[in-house]
C-alpha cells in the first residue's frame, strides 16, 4: 500500500465522518420518542481492544526510515467522563527500510519495532451513540523501539524514537459489549542521519543519499496508518 493510497483512505474516512455526523450531532433529540431515538447511552467505562493495521511511512529524504509494513497491538481505554477518554497501547510492527552502507548500492531490509502510546480521545457524540456509531478524534504520544539490523553498517539506526500524532476514527457498537472501529492516524518521529549519508567514499561510484549543506541531519517524518480495531467492554 503506497503513501498516496493510504492518504486517500484517510481522506475518505475524514470526509465520511464530516458528511455523516457534522449536520446531525449539532441537533438535539427533537421529534423522536425515547424508544425510537437514534441516540443511545454509551455505557462503556473500560474497554480492551485488539488492533491490526498497516503503516505506510515516508522513510524521510534518504528513504532510510521505516516504511511499509503490518502492525498488531493491544489497547486499553478508560472513560473519564463526558466525551473524554484515556488511551493506553502497546504493539509490534514488521516494517521495511532501506540500508545505505558506504560504497554499496541501497538494499531493502526488514525493520521490527515495538510501539507504546498513551493519550486522550474525544468522542464527538459525547456519552451517546448515533445508530450505534461513535466518531472520535484522539492524540497520543509514546516511544517506538526498533530492532537491530546487523547488515546496516552506515551508522544509521532506528532504535528509541519518541513519537506523537493525531488519530481520527469511527466505532460501531454491534452490542453493548462488542465494537468495531476503523481508524486513521499520523505517527510522527524524528530521524537522525549519520555523516556517511553525506560523504562520497573515495573510488566509489555510489553517491551518498543526502547532500551536505542542503539536506538536514535530522528530520521529522509523517507515518500514516490505517487500522481495524475489535473492542470488548470489560466494565460498564
Amino acid at each position: 500500500m503506497s503513501n498516496r493510497l493510504l492518504r486517500a483512505c484517510v481522506l475518505a474516512l475524514v470526509s465520511a465522518l464530516g458528511l455523516a455526523f457534522a449536520p446531525r450531532t449539532a441537533l438535539p433529540q427533537v421529534g423522536h420518542a425515547p424508544d425510537r431515538s437514534p441516540y443511545r447511552d454509551l455505557n462503556v467505562r473500560h474497554a480492551l481492544m485488539l488492533q491490526g493495521g498497516y503503516l505506510s511511512g515516508s522513510g524521510g529524504r534518504a528513504g532510510a526510515g521505516p516504511t511499509d509494513g503490518g502492525m498488531l497491538g493491544l489497547r486499553y481505554s478508560i472513560h473519564l467522563g463526558g466525551p473524554m477518554e484515556a488511551i493506553f497501547g502497546v504493539g509490534a510492527a514488521d516494517l521495511q527500510r532501506v540500508v545505505h552502507n558506504p560504497a554499496e548500492p541501497p538494499d531493502t531490509v526488514s525493520q521490527s519495532a515495538m510501539i507504546t502510546e498513551a493519550g486522550f480521545g474525544f468522542l464527538l457524540t459525547g456519552e451517546k451513540t448515533w445508530h450505534g456509531l461513535v466518531p472520535y478524534v484522539a492524540a497520543t504520544m509514546g516511544a517506538a523501539f526498533g530492532g537491530t539490523v546487523p547488515s546496516d553498517t552506515s551508522g544509521f539506526s532506528f532504535q528509541t524514537k519518541f513519537h506523537f500524532g493525531p488519530q481520527l476514527g469511527i466505532r460501531w457498537y454491534a452490542t453493548p459489549k462488542f465494537s468495531l472501529r476503523i481508524e486513521g492516524r499520523d505517527m510522527m518521529w524524528r530521524l537522525r542521519y549519520p555523516n556517511s549519508f553525506f560523504t562520497l567514499v573515495s573510488g566509489s561510484t555510489v553517491l551518498p543519499p543526502l547532500i551536505q549543506g542542503t539536506d538536514p541531519t535530522r528530520e521529522w517524518t509523517h507515518n500514516l496508518s490505517l487500522a481495524l480495531v475489535l473492542g470488548l467492554t470489560i466494565r460498564n
